[in-house]
């Protein structure tokens, strides 16, 4: 089980950025490509778990049955450095900004004294069948505000 970080322990650790949460871990021999470097995939799927535990931190929880839930719209990956086997590295993430429906998380994962890879994903808030963007309820905004400091657009 991994520990998660707040931006306490984080920022302690001399990490710039204002991220509210980490999550340390290291590279295992699947993460890795054919080049022996972390495979892009991998990241996603990286970012992936801290955003589920991000928003179960937040108090939030989203049930099949729910009225409104999140939707990834768009996700986007930066590369800055390579990965290797074994590396230990922490994944980053906090809510930038809030739009009426929407909100960004972006993402870092920081190895050796440097982020080797950044990102973001654009999540919707959408009605239960999923079939049109409702706004982000009151309370959840207030809590990323508080919480992450997101600005507003």
């Amino acid at each position: 089980m991994s520990r998660v970080m707040n931006k306490e322990q984080i920022a302690a650790l001399g990490i710039e950025g204002g991220w509210t949460m980490g999550m340390p871990d290291f590279v295992r021999y699947g993460d890795l490509d054919t080049l022996n470097h972390v495979n892009n995939k991998v990241y996603h799927a990286w970012f992936e778990n801290i955003r589920v535990l991000y928003i179960r931190g937040l108090g939030v929880e989203f049930e099949e049955d729910t009225p409104v839930k999140p939707v990834v719209r768009s996700a986007s990956i930066a590369f800055n450095a390579p990965m290797f086997q074994d590396e230990e590295y922490i994944t980053l993430c906090r809510v930038a900004k809030l739009g009426r429906t929407s909100f960004t998380i972006d993402y870092a994962v920081w190895c050796g004294g440097s982020m080797r890879v950044t990102g973001d994903t654009v999540m919707v808030m959408v009605n239960a069948d999923g079939t049109a963007a409702v706004p982000v309820p009151k309370g959840l905004r207030d809590v990323m505000i508080k919480h992450d400091g997101a600005k507003t657009a």
